[in-house]
């Protein structure tokens, strides 16, 4: 095993009005707290413009994610949030994913858990973002089949340093489907809307792919007051 740390790259979105804690490393072994080797955080607008860029103490287990964004001067809507963080192996025996809870501030709509989008890295290996890896990445989320007074969509970033991506969003209804081209920028990302219904037919699957990783989270909000009642990550698989 390398003695060179490890690279784990994650993704998520920030919004105004929410409370919003990452829980760095979940641990497993109550006889033996695992920390980071370091972390670094940055944010970045949806055409891909750098916000700011801070390093984090990696020693800390959680990370107030929405008081640090809101001590950035002029952020006052949604941006795409990227953790950096490198690990040791030899300390880690598993790959320390990021975990988080998201709650709307003064609302009875019930807090959200959710696993933080680990987009590129784990493996003893720097991380590389400046192009394809040689496959197309799908990624998938399935809606269950119960209708809800909900407004879905997707949330789709480019993790990338340098390079554009070009990205298929697949809607799949009861018998039929509509498929939306998008382009983004290195950094960038964009809200894709979701109809729940089309031609009296309800949403069954939404389906991401591309020639890279891309940060990927399904969104469900209530009709009426726009809480969000749903943020998970799509599920990836190859072909």
């Amino acid at each position: 095993m390398s003695n060179r740390p490890a690279a784990l790259l994650s993704a998520t979105f920030w919004e105004p009005g929410y409370e919003h804690l990452v829980e760095l490393v979940h641990q497993r072994d109550a006889k033996a707290i695992r920390h980071l080797a370091s972390l670094d955080f940055a944010l970045y607008d949806e055409t891909g413009k750098e916000l700011a860029s801070l390093p984090q103490d990696a020693a800390r287990e959680i990370l107030d994610l929405d008081r640090l964004v809101r001590d950035v001067a002029g952020v006052d809507r949604r941006v795409m949030v990227l953790f950096d963080a490198r690990f040791d192996e030899r300390i880690f025996p598993y790959r320390p994913h990021h975990y988080a809870y998201l709650h709307r501030r003064g609302s009875s709509t019930p807090a959200l858990y959710y696993a933080v989008n680990a987009v590129l890295g784990g493996e003893r290996h720097r991380i590389h973002t400046t192009g394809t890896v040689g496959h197309n990445n799908f990624e998938t989320y399935v809606f269950r089949a119960t209708a809800f007074d909900e407004r879905y969509s997707v949330l789709l970033g480019n993790p990338a340093r340098f390079s554009t991506v070009e990205a298929e969003v697949t809607l799949h209804y009861e018998r039929d489907r509509d498929t939306r081209g998008v382009t983004l920028a290195p950094k960038a990302h964009v809200e894709v809307d979701l109809p729940a219904e089309y031609q009296g037919q309800r949403l069954r699957r939404v389906e991401a792919k591309g020639l890279s990783r891309l940060a990927s989270y399904v969104v469900g909000r209530r009709a009426g007051s726009g809480d969000l009642v749903l943020f998970d990550h799509l599920f990836r698989y190859f072909m």
